[in-house]
């Protein structure tokens, strides 16, 4: 806003109805006359928006709430489900392949297990044919 000693004021004609509003736009803010209308300056320079031209703001939201689920959509389309897609093959592939390790370490255990019970069952056998030998002698 622009400092008021360093810049001449001048009067602009306007109808009683726009009067009114102005009115009701500064109690609203609590603006003064010159302060609101620097503040409407300003927006419209900032936002290169015509005044001459009335937009329905809900309408636009509307549009552009509409836009970001349709792109959010094709994302989801093109890009999300195929990575999940994928993700659940390797998934799958990968329980696969932990099923398989472990049945293939678990046939290993019990192939061990089975023959660490046949050489104890062997060794007791020659403990004790060992023994009989001792004994006789």
């Amino acid at each position: 806003m622009h400092n008021s000693k360093k810049n001449k004021y001048k009067t602009i004609r306007i109808y009683n109805s726009s009067f009114e509003q102005i009115n009701e736009f500064c109690e609203h803010y609590k603006l003064s006359k010159t302060e609101l209308i620097e503040t409407f300056l300003n927006y419209f320079h900032k936002t290169k928006l015509d005044p001459r031209v009335t937009t329905d703001v809900a309408t636009d939201v509307k549009k552009l709430k509409n836009q970001l689920i349709s792109f959010i959509r094709k994302q989801e389309k093109d890009k999300l489900d195929p990575l999940v897609k994928k993700q659940d093959i390797l998934i799958e592939k990968s329980i696969a392949h932990y099923k398989n390790t472990f049945e293939y370490h678990k046939t290993n255990i019990d192939t061990l297990n089975k023959r660490t019970t046949t050489l104890i069952d062997n060794q007791k056998i020659l403990d004790n044919k060992l023994k009989l030998l001792l004994e006789r002698k």
